[in-house]
């Protein structure tokens, strides 16, 4: 039988800013797979993000609803299992968020329906038993055979996290250029608008490792691919004392089974790389080299398949002004989404 926890967001308290999309109510369901049901006044592309513990905090699973706000005052929704509670809030005037807390951090998948946005949390496993455990229960003679349970529901229509990280952020400007324009801001306006093509163009989960100017730890930004994502995509733009250097570069690496060298990366990392040059040069040409492994922390560090794209050089007047230009994000973007299309299709399991 199946329980349902669930709170109604009821309230006289009008949206935040205005916003045009409103949050009505949350619940859990405590089946197998754990879902949580947001359920919005219009659909929302949410945009997921996971958090590790830290100090007294739980490993947690942050959505955003851009555009949205609350039907009333934050709430907190008794879990089930391994979801310890779910908490609704407003993260900023047009933004609504979700966090579920969490005993251990576990796949999750995000699922559009209509005007519903379902989260489905896969099932963990028991932690192992204490050290030293009495062993007075394994001389006891063993109990009946039981029928055995049934497996567990899969994750409905699960989908491959794709991560997309905003380099820099906060009190790390990264780079700065022609203008005063500066790589922190640049990017996240890029990861913006790629995390919303990812999620109209293709059956995916989008995590962005960061959604405002703040600054994120390294380990915080590999969190999301510790959890199973396909990929990750970290976004930077470069400098040179040489304002005639410019050009769109690309690193790769990450992924499983691979030597601890920079040089020597799982060949999904190299076929991931493949796949987003070719789209690149397709769609916006000015590829400057080869993919290449690299050092960089968030690709050697990496158990997902990475790539690192450097958009252009600040201090290159023409890449400057590309950088900044909204039409100019969008086709990049949409460079980026058929890169990643391919790498899925290539690198899927052969039926």
């Amino acid at each position: 039988m199946r329980l349902l926890v669930a709170v109604a967001l009821l309230g006289a308290i009008g949206t935040p800013g205005g916003a045009a999309t409103v949050l009505e109510h949350v619940d859990v369901a405590a089946s197998k797979p754990t879902a949580v049901h947001v359920r919005l006044s219009a659909p929302v592309h949410p945009v997921a993000r996971v958090l590790p513990a830290r100090d007294d905090a739980p490993p947690r699973i942050y959505v955003d609803f851009p555009g949205a706000a609350l039907d009333g005052t934050p709430a907190t929704v008794e879990g089930a299992g391994n979801l310890l509670r779910v908490r609704t809030g407003q993260f900023d005037r047009t933004t609504a968020r979700v966090v579920l807390d969490l005993a251990r951090l576990a796949p999750f998948s995000v699922r559009e329906e209509g005007t519903t946005v379902t989260i489905e949390l896969a099932a963990v496993p028991p932690p192992p038993p204490a050290a030293g455990a009495s062993p007075a229960a394994e001389a006891s003679p063993p109990p009946a055979a039981a029928p055995a349970p049934p497996p567990p529901a899969p994750l409905a229509q699960a989908r491959p996290i794709i991560v997309v990280d905003a380099g820099h952020g906060g009190r790390d400007p990264g780079a700065a250029g022609v203008g005063g324009v500066v790589e922190k801001d640049v990017v996240l306006e890029l990861a913006r608008v790629l995390s919303a093509r990812l999620s109209e163009r293709l059956p995916v989960t989008v995590i962005m490792t960061r959604t405002d100017d703040s600054f994120v730890p390294i380990e915080e930004r590999l969190a999301a691919s510790a959890e199973g994502a396909a990929l990750f995509l970290s976004l930077h733009a470069n400098a040179c004392q040489d304002p005639a250097t410019g050009g769109l570069e690309l690193f790769y690496g990450g992924g499983p089974l691979r030597p601890a060298s920079t040089h020597a990366t799982s060949r999904t990392a190299a076929l991931l790389a493949r796949c987003l040059d070719k789209a690149l040069r397709g769609r916006v040409a000015r590829v400057r080299g080869e993919p290449r492994p690299a050092g960089f922390g968030v690709l050697i560090r990496n158990p997902a398949p990475s790539a690192l794209i450097e958009i252009g050089y600040l201090t290159h007047q023409r890449d400057a002004a590309r950088a900044q230009d909204a039409r100019y994000r969008e086709a990049l973007a949409d460079a980026l989404v058929d890169g990643v299309a391919a790498f899925l299709r290539a690198s899927a399991p052969r039926l």
